[in-house]
């Protein structure tokens, strides 16, 4: 199963850019940091007041995407920041179409019509 937005239940809605099929991607970068700096996850808790049942949960439970503010919290609390890095330059000139096309097909009603935007 990819990465859904939250939209209304009943309709599955992916992200072009962003998809995984068990865990969100954040959760291993976080769990890869906390075995780095070999801290028990009370002692996380104690720094970053994120709960031990949450860290817990991420890296052996049923959590599949956490908050970003809490991921950001715990990757604060020891000593990382949570940026962003360029990793490519894209030609928005022939992404955009195409982007434009896989939206409207995830967003078209059972006519293939875009629905109106709820008020």
């Amino acid at each position: 199963m990819a990465h859904a937005s939250t939209q209304p239940k009943g309709r599955l809605y992916l992200y072009r850019s962003y998809n995984f099929v068990d865990k969100d991607p954040a959760i291993d970068k976080v769990r890869t940091i906390v075995a780095k700096e070999g801290l028990k996850h009370h002692e996380i808790q104690y720094l970053s007041g994120v709960s031990a049942h949450t860290l817990h949960e991420w890296f052996f439970g049923k959590t599949m995407r956490p908050q970003h503010a809490t991921l950001a919290a715990v990757a604060a609390s020891l000593g990382y920041d949570w940026t962003l890095v360029k990793k490519k330059d894209l030609d928005y000139e022939k992404e955009l179409p195409r982007a434009r096309d896989d939206w409207r097909k995830q967003h078209s009603g059972k006519n293939g019509h875009a629905r109106a935007r709820r008020k």
